[in-house]
């Protein structure tokens, strides 16, 4: 498909590369010269250069033609417009970024009335992510599926846990839960398992579970589970806004402390959450951390928008107690470089918008109506996780699964039936109005029928 980017900041980047590794015709638009050059010496695309609100340059940029037009420059109103000039111009898709919450409050009216097909809050996307993570204090990263029914979760299997050496198809027996192991992730191998597959010490594991169920995973393999209802948050920003707000909403009793050294963002924050607990202080001072009770903290969450204070931030939490740490990190390059230091959990803003927007692509670039829902990019990209919705009978319906010929490490990882979550066996057959989690190394699924030989 062509698409056009009109916004070459870090979300425009990530999101043009990741739609070139999709084999898409990318043409990034941008007013500065600089930005454009910077992308294209990163990927194989087109450029203008130029104001993407203003129609002769949408033109240049061959938006007639365009399949989808996605605006993500710093202004919302500049996003908007783009979006409805390109309607105008052409029959093509778009996609807006919209970052104020103000207009977040009449998003459906905005998407109904200036026919934008999808709009993304990278800053909020972010603080969802880092609920759902913060839901199970030992999940190194949390997705889920089919709102919230379905749980994908990351977490490292303790060395003296009772599954070590265990043959996968006698996990859930051992453990008495309803689970799926999908990936497992040992050192630099990345193994979509089989049944056969054994569990080893240290090995970071993927699996596909129901809120009880894992609940009693986590407990089975040998952690407790505790609920998280203090958070130290750094950082006073548009992420902790948004997620302070799905925090109190979710638990009215949680306790949250937000460190800031701008004055003016404390008292804006005081204001709209009266509530919490604002300290006007430097978080990088260590003393400073332990004097507002770091070592007392459930989950330490660091916000700020410079990566290397969050990362300095989160180690030194490390060091101070077994606490549930979360670093949030806007360059790619670090989110890579960081898988040895043993962090937590990591979010990157603009690879969350990125996913949402290229599983949004996917879904449309199919002709008989694709049925992707959700997709997740797992083990630095390497993995892939699809939540697919069953619409019609095909030759993936009504066949037990041992009987489909299905390629190279791909798993069916879980079916949701009428509010039921299965965990598949070779027995079990996908049905029509089926929800069904697919989990794969190949990154080119655009359709259920994909996974077949």
């Amino acid at each position: 498909m062509k698409i056009i980017i009109v916004g070459c900041g870090k979300v425009g980047f990530t999101l043009a590369k990741a739609l070139t590794e999709e084999k898409h015709n990318i043409i990034v638009v941008d007013k500065e010269k600089s930005r454009i050059d910077m992308v294209q010496n990163s990927i194989d695309c087109m450029g203008v250069v130029g104001n993407g609100a203003i129609q002769s340059v949408l033109l240049e940029a061959e938006a007639d033609t365009a399949d989808f037009v996605i605006a993500v420059t710093s202004s919302d109103e500049i996003n908007i417009l783009t979006c409805m000039i390109a309607r105008k111009t052409s029959n093509c898709k778009t996609i807006a970024r919209i970052r104020n919450h103000e207009y977040a409050k009449q998003l459906d009216y905005i998407m109904k009335e200036l026919d934008i097909s999808l709009t993304i809050n990278p800053e909020q996307a972010t603080a969802r992510e880092i609920a759902r993570i913060a839901r199970y204090s030992k999940s190194i990263s949390s997705d889920s599926f089919f709102k919230g029914r379905l749980n994908l979760l990351k977490v490292k299997i303790p060395a003296d846990s009772k599954i070590v050496g265990l043959k996968l198809h006698m996990v859930a027996n051992v453990l008495n839960c309803n689970v799926l192991i999908c990936v497992i992730e040992r050192g630099d191998e990345i193994i979509i398992p089989s049944g056969s597959s054994t569990i080893m010490e240290s090995d970071n594991i993927f699996f596909v579970a129901d809120h009880s169920n894992v609940i009693k995973f986590f407990e089975g393999i040998g952690y407790s589970y505790k609920s998280l209802n203090s958070f130290m948050i750094i950082g006073a920003g548009r992420i902790s806004r948004y997620l302070i707000d799905i925090l109190t909403k979710n638990n009215s009793n949680c306790n949250i402390k937000v460190i800031e050294k701008d004055i003016n963002s404390c008292k804006s924050l005081v204001e709209n959450f009266p509530n919490i607990s604002v300290v006007n202080a430097d978080a990088t001072d260590k003393d400073i951390l332990r004097q507002e009770g770091i070592q007392d903290v459930d989950a330490f969450i660091t916000l700020t928008g410079i990566d290397e204070e969050n990362i300095i931030l989160s180690l030194f939490a490390k060091a101070v107690q077994n606490t549930k740490i979360i670093t949030k990190v806007n360059h790619l390059n670090f989110v890579y470089a960081l898988k040895d230091i043993n962090l937590d959990s990591i979010v990157n803003p603009e690879r969350i918008a990125a996913n949402i927007i290229v599983s949004y692509v996917r879904a449309s670039n199919n002709a008989n109506d694709s049925n992707i829902e959700t997709l997740y990019r797992l083990c630095n990209d390497r993995v892939e996780g699809l939540g697919f919705r069953i619409k019609n009978k095909s030759a993936i319906t009504d066949i037990p699964l041992r009987d489909l010929n299905l390629k190279n490490n791909v798993l069916i990882a879980g079916i949701f039936r009428h509010d039921t979550v299965i965990r598949p066996n070779g027995n079990d057959m996908i049905k029509v109005g089926d929800r069904v989690v697919i989990i794969t190394k190949d990154n080119k699924f655009n359709d259920i029928l994909d996974i077949l030989e």
